[in-house]
């Protein structure tokens, strides 16, 4: 996990067969895409469940370019968290000059001291407190890197796949600005070394590598005082004398847009985990830790 990324050219057709080899019923739902309703993959609302055995044919045009995913939308508390869930990213027609292209899927599971996934999904605990919540953060990174060069310029797509944890997620040796949320790009990039993201949240990063040659490039998520590390890189050589410049603005989609947001009223959200969670706004305290910081404060 995750399944095979779904890369098409904006304005290219998906055709995907789901033939079901579960146990229990299944559908696959499209994140964040407006697509047909018949597409959309919500059992009860927009299509039966597939029945084990049974099949079902996706068949549809993203009409936006954009970070988005697949994931199952039967049971989803236990196929989700099981890991039935892929990326799709839809191509620009004009995509951002960088040097690497990289998915980052962010996840936490729930393991046994034998490192097998707990197979409790129906715990009523979790249901009325702050969700299934794992003891093991997760990263994937695809394509991935052996290492980074300083001043390559990355874009990053995090995904916080996770059932229930918010994840702030912060980038050290690294340097830029947020230009998609949630599969829409920014009107400007928002200059910023992290984000918090709820399950199912996306945010598209272009960065250039800053740290210098010998250190690390390290993808962090950062609870309190901890710091989980999921994914590091060594930086060695240089890709350029000097950096990129300017962090570009990704070509709009073709949504009609807000006349004007003057007036707008303002509606704010707290980030918390249900009865026992705790705000998850100021977690994130804007130091700057060393990477040998991070190293130390490393949780396993």
């Amino acid at each position: 996990m995750p399944g095979p990324e779904i890369r098409l050219r904006h304005g290219e057709r998906l055709t995907r067969q789901l033939l079901n080899n579960l146990p229990q019923a299944t559908s696959v739902h499209w994140h964040g895409l407006r697509i047909p309703n018949a597409m959309d993959g919500v059992p009860g609302l927009t299509q039966d469940a597939v029945d084990p055995g049974s099949s079902f044919l996706y068949d549809f045009t993203p009409p936006d370019a954009g970070t988005f995913w697949y994931h199952s939308h039967n049971r989803s508390t236990e196929q989700v968290a099981r890991g039935l869930y892929g990326l799709l990213v839809v191509d620009e027609d004009e995509p951002p000059e960088v040097d690497r292209d990289l998915s980052v899927v962010v996840d936490d599971w729930r393991l046994t001291e034998e490192a097998a996934l707990v197979g409790s999904f129906d715990q009523m605990r979790d249901w009325t407190h702050d969700g299934r919540i794992g003891n093991f953060v997760n990263a994937v990174v695809s394509p991935s890197p052996a290492g980074l060069k300083r001043h390559e310029r990355l874009r990053l797509r995090l995904v916080n796949t996770a059932t229930d944890r918010v994840m702030v997620i912060g980038l050290h040796g690294m340097e830029g600005a947020i230009v998609a949320l949630d599969g829409m790009p920014l009107t400007a990039p928002e200059v910023t070394d992290h984000t918090v993201l709820g399950p199912a949240q996306r945010a598209d990063f272009i960065v250039d590598v800053t740290a210098e040659e010998g250190d690390q490039a390290i993808i962090a998520i950062h609870e309190g005082e901890k710091a989980f590390i999921p994914a590091e890189f060594a930086v060695a050589g240089s890709q350029s004398a000097v950096p990129r410049g300017a962090i570009p603005v990704l070509p709009p989609n073709p949504l009609t847009p807000l006349a004007s947001a003057s007036g707008a009223r303002e509606v704010p959200l707290a980030m918390e985990g249900g009865a026992m969670g705790g705000l998850r706004e100021g977690i994130w305290k804007g130091q700057r830790m060393s990477v040998q910081d991070l190293v130390e404060n490393r949780q396993v």
